[in-house]
């Protein structure tokens, strides 16, 4: 009996701070609920286009006939055709990427705004998320718009925001790399054409196989660039903005000019000591209800430990 009260009055003051601690972390996110109305989140509607990626793999072709090689492997005037077809490399080859930091009076509705905006300008969204912390809502959407229109994008985006904190543009050459793939691609084509004309006077069977292989691997390698150098044309037509977007600039990201935010800074580290109050909550939450399993376990362990001892003392 002595035992039993001892556990029991163990348990008791245990439950007494839990409780108390509970009713401290539900105090202070009520208190944090009243001073920000909650926003509603992102409506779920079409969902958003993603990144324009290009993955440069072409199959392998399972045709080893000589007489089909002409269907897999265009002649050298071909060739040039399709080479010819492609975009000629302009004087530069810029790619615009730009960031914007947002004050906004409703997160939700200027990224709405501003993903129509970029889909009526013959562009789509890249990426779009909107999270609420403490029903405090702030987000990030990244969009693409034809480079003509990147300034004129720029100037709208800027119209919706009560204040601009912070703005940036990155402009990246990549005339030299587009250039150099141009070159690859001559080169590689040259010499898909010299294996054409030895495929001609193969004499054996498998000879006519190896300069296949040969063939094959030198057409992968043409696709590839072909590819890359679409991607590139598309990077360069296409501009890409990131908004981020809040209620107050306490919540935007510091940009790598600022150094001294010590208001940010402070706001920040106390975001972070509620957040680890409410899941320090959700883990007293947890072993209260897992309670059910290692109280028992633990009553067994005791008694077992108790019998165990007394064992050892008539030994």
């Amino acid at each position: 009996m002595k035992i039993s009260e001892k556990i029991w009055k163990t348990f008791g003051v245990f439950g007494m701070i839990c409780f108390t601690i509970l009713v401290i972390v539900f105090l202070i996110l009520v208190k944090e609920s009243l001073e920000v109305r909650p926003q509603q989140q992102l409506p779920q509607g079409k969902s958003p286009a993603t990144e324009y990626e290009l993955q440069y793999l072409s199959p392998r072709s399972s045709v080893t006939l000589p007489e089909k090689l002409s269907q897999l492997f265009p002649r050298e005037k071909e060739s040039k055709t399709i080479f010819q077809t492609q975009a000629e490399t302009p004087s530069r080859m810029i790619i615009k990427t730009g960031w914007l930091n947002l004050v906004v009076k409703d997160v939700v509705d200027v990224a709405k705004k501003i993903a129509e905006y970029a889909e009526k300008s013959g562009g789509w969204v890249v990426y779009s998320n909107i999270s609420e912390r403490e029903t405090i809502p702030s987000g990030t959407i990244t969009v693409r718009v034809p480079a003509e229109k990147f300034e004129q994008a720029k100037e709208y985006f800027r119209s919706l925001a009560v204040r601009v904190t912070n703005e940036s543009v990155q402009s990246q050459d990549i005339t030299e790399e587009y250039t150099d793939l141009q070159a690859r691609l001559r080169n590689l084509e040259a010499t898909e054409n010299q294996l054409l004309e030895i495929m001609k006077k193969a004499g054996t069977i498998s000879e006519t196989l190896d300069v296949f292989e040969q063939l094959t691997n030198i057409r992968e390698q043409i696709e590839r660039i072909k590819g890359k150098m679409e991607y590139l044309e598309q990077s360069v037509k296409m501009s890409s903005i990131t908004v981020n977007l809040a209620l107050s600039e306490e919540l935007l990201p510091i940009p790598p000019s600022e150094k001294w935010r010590p208001k940010y800074v402070l706001l920040q580290t106390w975001k972070n000591v509620l957040n680890f109050w409410k899941e320090f909550s959700y883990f007293i939450i947890r072993v209260v209800v897992w309670a059910q399993v290692w109280i028992p376990a633990l009553i067994i362990f005791w008694y077992g430990r108790k019998i165990y001892k007394k064992i050892r003392k008539k030994e």
